[in-house]
């Protein structure tokens, strides 16, 4: 008998990436057709912009989101490489706590596994965070001491930040190599801390930034217990520093609040008082749709970027 739930369950096994793929596919030189999978929504806007640069004239690049980081390994591992050119079909993946963990992340050549946790750790950098500032909030004449004072709120704010994120990083460490189920992606990090004048400090009601824990077990939907997690901090920190394991959208709420506070702040931040237009709209869903222009390509994707459009004109017999 057939059940909604039966149904339920056989749309979740399968796996749309891969029904993309295949649905649109072609091995052919003249069809131009390139594929990008990436693990979100949320990663279109920055691979699209700029893998336009780097992609021949003529080729047709379409992006398809996996769901997750398991969806799109699973799409990897579901294709049939002697039917499909891993020239045609590239995938890029998020590190995350994978090289703690040994969570599955195949190495192939049509694979791009970013160098920290995520993309984000990658784009939200202290130039990203002055260029947005000079080019997208009308600051582009301030002189060295302003850029000085900016360099130094967003250094001191960011120490603070990996303090407080460090504790949530091991809990979350923790909870993937014990294989508990939890849903840290709930995790409002935005609101453990607060910005001023003097930098980033977390919320008057936290005494210390092991507080901030019961709220990362309650948004997680994980049940409160008080763990050792000093190991798990330990091991976070013998391989990588802070902008290489925390989280990526954590790292895009501190970027994006940081900048929003500094755009609405500006005269009391800078020594020469330059009032910023916050015009933008800026906020944490949008920050790199909005700012990917301004982002730099990592070296590791200029590498794999390059080498994509090196095979696409070796694959096309115009060239």
């Amino acid at each position: 008998m057939i059940t909604k739930e039966s149904l339920r369950t056989a749309k979740a096994s399968i796996n749309e990436a891969t029904l993309r793929i295949k649905q649109s596919y072609s091995c052919s030189p003249n069809a131009k057709r390139l594929f990008f999978v990436v693990e979100g929504k949320d990663d279109i806007p920055y691979y699209a912009t700029k893998a336009g640069v780097y992609l021949p004239e003529g080729w047709d690049l379409k992006i398809i989101p996996a769901g997750n980081r398991k969806k799109a390994v699973e799409t990897y591992r579901s294709l049939n490489w002697s039917s499909f050119s891993k020239n045609l079909i590239l995938f890029f993946i998020d590190r995350d706590l994978s090289d703690y963990t040994g969570e599955d992340t195949p190495t192939d050549s049509n694979i791009y596994v970013t160098t920290k946790y995520a993309i984000e750790n990658e784009l939200c950098t202290e130039e990203t965070f002055l260029r947005a500032l000079k080019y997208c909030y009308d600051l582009n004449d301030i002189d060295e001491k302003d850029e000085s004072a900016i360099s130094s709120f967003y250094n001191s704010s960011w120490q603070r930040f990996a303090e407080i994120a460090e504790p949530i990083m091991s809990q979350i460490l923790y909870w993937k190599m014990n294989v508990i189920n939890a849903n840290y992606a709930n995790f409002k990090i935005q609101n453990t801390f607060e910005l001023t004048s003097t930098g980033l400090a977390l919320k008057p009601h936290y005494q210390s930034t092991l507080d901030v824990l019961p709220d990362l077990f309650m948004q997680s939907g994980v049940p409160y217990s008080v763990i050792n997690i000093r190991p798990y901090t330990k091991m976070l920190n013998s391989k990588h520093s802070p902008d290489e394991y925390i989280r990526g959208k954590y790292v895009l709420a501190f970027f994006s609040k940081a900048l929003t506070y500094i755009a609405r702040n500006s005269a009391v931040v800078l020594p020469s008082q330059k009032k910023a237009k916050d015009s933008l709209g800026l906020g944490y869903e949008n920050v790199v749709l909005k700012l990917c222009g301004i982002m730099k390509v990592p070296n590791a994707l200029h590498v794999f970027f390059v080498k994509m459009r090196d095979n696409l004109l070796m694959y096309n017999p115009d060239n």
